[in-house]
């Protein structure tokens, strides 16, 4: 019997989806892009080795999962980060790959 703080099958499998928009480089990338600030499509397509298909799909899918707001601008339309928590996530999984390459580092010239 589950305790109190245990999570049903769909709530699991809510975050499971939600951890999955983290699952494609090109994605990341552009998250790392808008941490700067707003940027249209053809700005994201311009700093990316990618297709603007690409980009488009990318785009739908963070927009989907409530991550980044959309405004159009004439005949442009203008991304940028609705859901701050996005960086803090990331920052926790880059520290805690910088400490596990630090000590694979260290392990390494130890003598």
């Amino acid at each position: 019997m589950p305790n109190e703080t245990e999570l049903d099958r769909h709530a699991l499998d809510r975050i499971a989806s939600f951890f999955k928009v983290f699952s494609e480089p090109t994605r990341l990338a552009i998250l790392q892009l808008l941490r700067r600030g707003p940027a249209s499509v053809n700005d994201i397509v311009a700093s990316l080795s990618t297709s603007q298909a690409n980009v488009s799909k990318q785009l739908k899918t963070l927009h989907a999962a409530d991550l980044l707001k959309r405004e159009p601008r004439g005949t442009q339309v203008i991304y940028s980060i609705s859901e701050p928590l996005v960086f803090e996530l990331c920052d926790l999984v880059c520290s805690k790959l910088n400490r596990r390459a630090i000590a694979e580092a260290t392990v390494v010239y130890e003598i």
